[in-house]
């Protein structure tokens, strides 16, 4: 072969020989990669249905304060104090529902094991749900072929995308100032996971808040997922971005961008909620680490004296926002008054509810 056997034999030559930089090389090493295989597939989806086989008051450990209402959980804005079977509460946090969509996209393991396994457990309804999305991307690609790789997608929604190489390297890389959206990113960046919510906020800031074409991000997706589907991707960015063709709701095609950010402010609100002392934010973005709580999800407010006190002036050490600074105030069921309900969420009331990543995956 062209590659010497010594080469291929060596993770590390293997690396540099495909081009990767030694920090890249180290970056990737220095990350808690999954075990692959039949076996090991298996073993996570038996360790899955065993957690969920606890007592009714801790197989459903949903956080009284959880909140949901900027995510497709049939109506709903938070938990109830019943069992869900659908699990909702999991759309919100950085793990998702069963985290065992990379396995399943390589194969090791099928939606039908993982059904009948489910079907012995309180949750299957939350399993079937993804799978069914899961199903369904599927039938789009068969449906539309190469036109759901198309920037106008099957609906030919024609907008003024843009193509800015220096925004969508800082949307990439997760320096765009918006700490929610770069937490995202660089997680996508270095572990190749992102959870159900992450994909799907961080993708509708990139379209309709940065106004750019979403294939980038598609193709970006392409490149970092462990759980790379084609029909996953490229139907769940269709979602996101409102080119699919299926006539209502998500689909139809008829949404311009948000220059008042109003549904991206909901959705970092909600963000705000769930996590107030912004976590995952600190824990993926190091510069914000020292920044106070009231802060840390909206860095712009602070003042010149907090931004010293803790070590991170914006626009030095952190970038500006490249959206402006964003009010999160208000932004929430109840007090529409200061922030008026985003109209994504008027039509999903009546829509059918979105899919999420294979998800099993992200969710």
């Amino acid at each position: 072969g062209q590659i010497p056997e010594e080469v291929l034999a060596d993770e590390t030559r293997m690396l540099e020989h495909l081009g990767y930089t030694s920090e890249e090389i180290k970056q990737a090493q220095s990350q808690n990669i999954p075990p692959g295989g039949e076996l090991f597939a298996r073993l996570h989806l038996e360790e899955w249905a065993a957690q969920q086989s606890k007592t009714q008051e801790s197989e459903n450990p949903q956080s009284p304060d959880a909140v949901f209402w900027d995510l497709p959980c049939a109506g709903q804005q938070g938990p109830s104090k019943q069992h869900d079977p659908f699990q909702w509460v999991n759309l919100t946090t950085p793990n998702g529902g069963m985290r065992i969509s990379h396995y399943m996209a390589v194969g090791c393991i099928s939606a039908r094991e993982i059904f009948h396994r489910a079907a012995e457990t309180p949750n299957l309804a939350m399993v079937a749900h993804r799978l069914l999305w899961r199903d369904f991307h599927r039938l789009y690609a068969i449906k539309y072929h190469r036109r759901i790789a198309w920037l106008q997608g099957p609906a030919r929604v024609e907008r003024t995308w843009k193509d800015d190489p220096e925004i969508a390297d800082a949307w990439r890389k997760g320096m765009t100032g918006v700490p929610y959206i770069d937490a995202c990113q660089r997680e996508l960046q270095q572990t190749g996971w992102l959870a159900y919510k992450g994909r799907k906020t961080s993708a509708h800031f990139l379209v309709f808040d940065l106004w750019m074409d979403w294939r980038i991000g598609a193709f970006h997706d392409e490149e970092t997922l462990f759980d790379y589907d084609f029909a996953m991707n490229y139907g769940n960015w269709a979602v996101v971005s409102k080119i699919g063709n299926g006539g209502g709701g998500a689909w139809d095609g008829s949404r311009d961008f948000d220059p008042e950010h109003t549904d991206m402010r909901w959705k970092l609100r909600a963000e705000q909620k769930n996590d107030p002392t912004g976590a995952y934010i600190r824990r993926w973005v190091p510069e914000l680490k020292n920044v106070d709580d009231k802060h840390i999800h909206t860095p712009w407010f602070m003042s010149a004296e907090e931004m010293k006190a803790s070590g991170c002036v914006i626009g030095k050490d952190y970038p500006n926002s490249l959206v402006g600074p964003l009010e999160l105030e208000g932004c929430e069921p109840g007090q529409e008054e200061h922030g008026e309900w985003p109209a994504e969420k008027e039509k999903e009331a009546d829509a059918v509810q979105e899919g999420a990543e294979v998800t099993v995956t992200g969710a």
